[in-house]
């Protein structure tokens, strides 16, 4: 079922299962909230948007609107009825439970079947330099490493005049070769 601005959801956030109106859907993309901070949502249209929702809490069997408002996902949202729910019925099992049953949870990869450890690759000449350099990208870039800050140090680094050394190790072609590399036959 499709969200929209001015429905009643429950749904889990960073701060856990959250009842509220829904004020603004992210159809356009971007972020919701502060860039690169930790409540920063990125909005993933038309599949997942994300949504600023005014919370709402339950006082004497009534819904009442509160001064905040969160960031939500519309895939961990479910419209819910706000006259005929109450947060009694989450512990029952009926609310957020019996959706999350329904649709089911993924679960999460484990990320070392499929990341093969990096061999060779190339190390600094000139380690202080790099040092400073990295020292830099951090005071520079909000989020370190990243791979924005991690192009920016290899640039920089190099430009500030440092070089690397491969710990790759070099075989000829013509170490297997039948022909001797000056022309003649072995």
């Amino acid at each position: 079922m499709p969200i929209n601005e001015g429905d009643f959801v429950m749904g889990m956030t960073k701060e856990g299962m959250v009842h509220g109106m829904v004020e603004h859907i992210m159809i356009e993309g971007g972020t919701l909230g502060t860039p690169g901070s930790e409540y920063a949502l990125e909005s993933m249209p038309p599949e997942n948007p994300a949504m600023s929702v005014r919370i709402y809490k339950e006082e004497d069997g009534k819904w009442e609107p509160t001064a905040y408002s969160i960031g939500m996902m519309h895939n961990d949202a479910k419209v819910i009825d706000m006259e005929n729910h109450s947060m009694e019925d989450d512990k029952e099992g009926s609310g957020m439970d019996a959706y999350d049953n329904s649709i089911g949870k993924a679960e999460k990869p484990n990320y070392a079947d499929f990341i093969k450890p990096r061999s060779g690759g190339s190390k600094p000449t000139n380690p202080r330099l790099y040092a400073s350099v990295v020292q830099a990208a951090k005071d520079r870039f909000d989020v370190y490493p990243s791979a924005v800050a991690n192009s920016w140090v290899v640039q920089e680094y190099k430009r500030r005049g440092g070089t690397y050394s491969s710990e790759k190790v070099t075989k000829s072609i013509w170490d297997n070769s039948m022909f001797d590399p000056r022309g003649f036959g072995k």
